[in-house]
């Protein structure tokens, strides 16, 4: 694979790696805590599903156009478009309460990720091409990692500290800067002849495509039941200590992502993710059986590992395995699957929570995301073996 200090010494990738650092950071800075303050806004568990989930279906409906955008006019300024429709869907929390305005506001959040992070990953991935291009995403994805983690672990603590409103003043800042510095570091990269593209179908259709987002799905969906619930149930059980699942997650991920690039040397991105999911199963069979700071601290850690892996795994495949010119299409399918994941895993889960409780949802998750490991392993392995 290619050298990761050439890489980082790349001004395109100096330019999207601290963008893409600084725009999850401000994004993702109100994830942790929005359950808790929509609670505390009188909204039920379905409801508060509802709202998180649906920046996810926001995100999946427009992510085709996306890619097909990205892919016709070049990734540089749909990132652009992205970061600041990010910025405005933020915004609106300044002045927006009730169910139906914040679930507008989330959709808008969704909309504009579907832009932002196809456009990102694929401009990532453009900087080079083969074993260069799949270490550039790999290596792009550690600097999601520390953007997300730092969000993950710091917002809780910043929530007690400053309260809701100054935390959305501080994530529009962030955005913003992230913006000016991309706009700044690069250049536009020019997109390729439209023969050399192939429709939305079939690369839909392409088993190197198509397998990838199984898991891809059933990571984000891991993902969300975490991240939305644990906190929820953490207080439903009078756990005062759930921020540490927060930050084992953030130093399990970081750390995976560091060292992807050769755990995928060793055993190949296949294998890599294919272990990877098996930990999402575990952390939420765990999750299941009781809720104190010892198990959200492990579940933190395996979904830490298991999130961390799949996807620099798997976009990196699918880079290695799709023409130059299919590659935003590619990764937009890709994105996509980890969209309904996200959206399944937080709104979906909410109506099991109220009527279940908890334990049922991770009972539940637990059987989602098996029955798709499953399917991964029976697609890529099964008949190789």
């Amino acid at each position: 694979m290619g050298n990761l200090k050439d890489v980082f010494m790349n001004k395109q990738f100096q330019g999207i790696a601290i963008a893409q650092m600084l725009t999850v950071f401000g994004s993702t800075l109100l994830s942790p805590i929005l359950p808790v303050y929509l609670k505390g806004q009188g909204l039920s568990d379905s409801q508060i599903g509802l709202i998180i989930g649906i920046s996810a279906f926001g995100a999946l409906i427009f992510r085709p156009w996306a890619g097909k955008s990205v892919d016709k006019h070049g990734s540089h300024p749909l990132v652009l478009v992205g970061q600041v429709l990010t910025m405005i869907s933020i915004s609106a929390f300044i002045w927006t309460s009730g169910f139906i305005p914040l679930l507008l506001t989330r959709l808008l959040q969704g909309i504009a990720s579907s832009f932002y992070g196809t456009a990102a990953v694929t401009f990532a991935s453009s900087i080079g091409s083969g074993q260069y291009a799949e270490s550039a995403v790999a290596f792009y994805s550690v600097f999601t990692m520390v953007g997300m983690g730092i969000a993950a672990s710091g917002g809780p603590l910043l929530f007690h500290i400053l309260d809701f409103h100054p935390l959305v003043f501080l994530s529009l800042a962030t955005l913003a800067m992230a913006t000016c510095f991309f706009a700044v570091r690069t250049i536009a990269i020019p997109p390729f002849s439209q023969k050399k593209r192939a429709s939305f179908g079939v690369v839909l259709k392409s088993k190197e495509v198509f397998v990838p987002t199984v898991c891809q799905f059933a990571s984000n969906f891991t993902f969300s039941a975490g991240f939305t619930y644990v906190p929820l149930y953490a207080i439903s059980q009078h756990v005062t200590s759930y921020s540490i699942f927060f930050v084992t997650f953030t130093v399990a991920v970081v750390a995976v992502r560091m060292s992807v690039q050769y755990i995928n040397m060793r055993w190949s991105s296949e294998k890599s993710a294919l272990i990877a999911s098996f930990l999402n199963v575990f952390s939420m069979a765990i999750l299941a059986l009781s809720a104190n700071g010892f198990i959200f601290a492990i579940a933190g850690i395996l979904i830490g590992l298991g999130f961390g892996i799949i996807f620099p795994s798997m976009a990196g495949f699918v880079v290695n395995h799709t023409q130059p010119a299919n590659r935003g299409t590619a990764l937009s399918i890709l994105t996509a699957s980890g969209d309904v994941g996200f959206a399944l895993g937080a709104s979906v889960l909410g109506g099991v929570a109220d009527f279940f409780g908890y334990q049922a949802l991770f009972i539940v998750s637990t059987f989602v995301v098996l029955v798709c490991t499953i399917y991964y392993y029976m697609a890529f392995f099964y008949q190789k073996s």
